[in-house]
């Protein structure tokens, strides 16, 4: 899990990524991303109906979780990101989500 200091969590957090991000996209995967004020990195994610019924969804997010939470020394800080995911996702292996993710954070400049 998380700490809750690298967690996004309220609706205007992530509507100022959406309307302000950067975003990169893979296949099954979409990363937005901002720069903060502060020192530290935040991530939230956002898994939609489209890809599947809830524990379905609820694999996807710990699947990114996971992934984030492993890799967060090699991940730019002072930086918010939300991670969303497509559909596709749900057919996926954990290291294909791995290395989409890796592969998009390490884009972050």
């Amino acid at each position: 899990m998380l700490q809750q200091a690298n967690r996004l969590k309220k609706r205007k957090e992530f509507g100022y990524i959406y309307r302000n991000g950067t975003a990169l996209y893979s296949k099954d995967l979409v990363v937005m991303y901002t720069t903060n004020k502060f020192k530290r990195t935040k991530f939230g994610f956002a898994v939609s109906n489209k890809v599947g019924k809830a524990y379905v969804r609820n694999i996807v997010k710990r699947r990114l979780r996971a992934i984030v939470r492993l890799n967060m020394a090699s991940v730019v800080s002072s930086r918010n990101y939300v991670i969303i995911a497509r559909p596709t996702i749900a057919s996926c292996t954990y290291e294909d989500v791995e290395q989409q993710l890796l592969q998009l954070l390490s884009k972050v400049q």
